[in-house]
């Protein structure tokens, strides 16, 4: 009887399976939906280890390929688990040796390689690599196997999976094994991306579409704009005609009631007709800037008399609201800044006009103009209007914005839109401050063609730095790029000018050991300078370094005929920049 009640010892493998499974041989559960789920997954183990074993047994794939491997070692869980997680991966993923043999490939990519009917010595052989992404250099197989030996990964997001039916875009990514330091082989992932690249084209297809209805848009703007100057021309050339007349008339005793009648009549045409062609000189200048057929003329200009020259012509709208105008930038000495006259003039009215129609009756209209830094010149328009909201500031700029509440006063909507536009244009900028029904103030910031760097002359005469680059380029944005190369070279001191003149009066200033000089300047060009700069005994053995965006052969060879000392194409190679820079520090050493 005892006997029977003895426990037979339990198999190892059932044990171990057991274990794995995070149970206690010792308190073995109670629950029946444990071992049912315990169950399942032995079961679906040994049923899809049958299935690789036999597709292994008719030779349709070896046994590295699957689970075959893995069954006949008494495989753990764990290995069994990971197993199928490559499996259920919608990406291909293969395992190769360090030659480039496949030795093991996931469901999917088993897929797409039946479906290419190859050998598996083959396989990288059906992809088309690229040496960088969005290059269109190849990258052969033995190039690749050596990149990976260097234990560097690759990437390739525009490769190719081809053969003479299909053709596949794929991203791909290798990962290099090693074991000692040396490569025993390496990992493919790749996915497909025709899906992905499919709704690529479809976005630039809607984009280009966008562009072109954005391009017609302007286009029709613009012309439209033109054809109704044309009439409004006449309108208001005969609306004055009708004035004039009617003046005489009224000094020739017609009755009087009747005169002043028609001329308050003919005065309301004329008005509503100079109003119209303000908006359609807006919408005009927009659809111009959007075209990018806008033309600037930057020069330095006296901000001081341009601002008075403002105050003039906005002064009767002022005195009709009564409003109380301070322009404190009266009985300041000249300040400059580097800009387009005419259009910054078109700016500043632009934004007395608004202070004037958003402000109150007997309100205020406050002018003052600072420099805070030595790069920037500001000027702040502040009044004491309806002011602006927190959202309406972050739309304030935006194109056609007609802000709740503000629709009874006449507009376009794009007057401020216009005003950035331009001032970006300038290289300026445009912000606003506001509390709502106290007022707003608005400023402008405009370059003066000086930089923090144009201090740096006393550093030099102090050690700090043993050299001067001046640089003249009436971009902002690649003065600061050169900037930031020459951060690398304490010994150099930048400085730095926004026109061809400017430049000429700090070349004479500064006496620099090099010059950078952009040929393609507003007003004076760079043969222009080079020119001045050779007729001046100070200034005539500066080195003169040539830069422009024109890579022809012309035009280097017509560079260095003129006299320049080097011509550097942008965009600007950083290594070879410096180079030149210092071989034209080295020939002012050796003088």
């Amino acid at each position: 009887m005892s006997d029977r009640n003895e426990i037979s010892p339990m198999h190892s493998l059932l044990e171990r399976q057991l274990r794995r499974a995070g149970f206690d041989i010792n308190n073995l559960p109670t629950d029946l939906s444990k071992w049912q789920e315990f169950v399942s997954r032995i079961d679906l183990f040994y049923e899809n280890a049958d299935k690789e074993r036999h597709l292994w047994e008719k030779g349709l794939i070896s046994p590295k390929d699957g689970l075959a491997e893995f069954a006949a070692t008494d495989i753990t869980l764990n290995h069994f688990e990971l197993i199928h997680v490559l499996q259920a991966v919608s990406s291909g993923i293969c395992v190769f040796d360090r030659k480039g043999q496949l030795l093991f490939a996931n469901h999917m990519a088993r897929q797409y390689f039946c479906l290419f009917k190859t050998q598996k010595h083959q396989l990288l052989d059906l992809f088309e690599f690229h040496r960088t992404n969005g290059s269109t250099s190849s990258l052969s197989t033995p190039e690749l196997l050596e990149q990976l030996a260097t234990k560097r990964s690759f990437q390739d997001h525009n490769a190719i999976l081809k053969c003479k039916e299909l053709t596949l875009p794929v991203a791909c990514v290798f990962d290099p094994l090693f074991e000692q330091g040396q490569m025993v082989g390496f990992i493919l992932m790749f996915t497909d991306m025709s899906e992905a690249k499919k709704v690529e084209k479809a976005l630039i297809e809607a984009k280009e579409m966008a562009e072109k209805a954005s391009q017609t848009k302007s286009q029709f703007l613009s012309s439209m704009s033109h054809e109704l100057r044309t009439p409004m021309n006449a309108i208001l050339g005969y609306g004055e005609l009708l004035k004039e007349e009617l003046s005489i008339t009224a000094e020739e005793g017609a009755d009087s009631d009747t005169i002043e009648d028609m001329q308050q009549y003919v005065g309301n045409i004329l008005q509503a007709g100079w109003h119209l062609l303000e908006l359609i000189n807006e919408v005009l200048d927009l659809t111009k800037i959007e075209s990018g057929k806008f033309d600037l003329s930057i020069e330095k200009i006296n901000l001081v008399e341009l601002i008075k020259e403002c105050e003039l012509s906005i002064k009767p709208a002022v005195e009709k609201r009564r409003i109380h105008f301070e322009n404190k930038t009266l009985s300041l000495a000249p300040h400059y800044a580097l800009a387009d006259q005419e259009r910054l003039k078109q700016v500043i009215l632009n934004l007395l006009t608004n202070a004037v129609k958003y402000n109150q009756d007997e309100g205020n209209i406050t002018l003052e103009l600072n420099q805070n830094e030595e790069a920037w010149m500001r000027l702040e328009v502040k009044d004491t209007g309806i002011g602006l909201t927190e959202e309406q500031q972050t739309k304030i700029f935006d194109p056609f914005t007609r802000l709740s509440g503000l629709n009874l006063i006449e507009g376009t909507g794009i007057g401020l839109t216009i005003t950035k536009q331009l001032l970006e244009m300038m290289d300026g900028r445009i912000g606003v401050e506001s509390e709502f029904e106290k007022g707003s103030i608005f400023w402008i910031e405009l370059p003066t063609g000086k930089t923090a760097q144009t201090t740096l002359s006393q550093n030099v005469l102090e050690g700090e730095a043993k050299h001067i680059l001046l640089y003249i380029e009436d971009s902002r944005t690649n003065v600061s790029l050169v900037s930031q190369v020459l951060k690398a070279r304490p010994d150099i001191a930048l400085v730095s000018a926004h026109t061809g003149e400017m430049g000429l009066e700090l070349a004479h200033i500064h006496h620099p050991d090099v010059i950078l000089l952009d040929i393609h300047l507003p007003g004076m060009n760079g043969f222009e300078v080079l020119k001045n700069l050779r007729t001046e005994e100070d200034t005539s053995q500066i080195p003169v370094l040539a830069l422009s965006a024109d890579d022809k052969s012309r035009d280097t060879v017509q560079g260095k005929e003129a006299g320049f000392y080097g011509y550097i194409i942008k965009p600007i190679d950083i290594k070879k920049f410096l180079e030149t820079v210092d071989n034209a520090l080295d020939s002012v050493t050796q003088k």
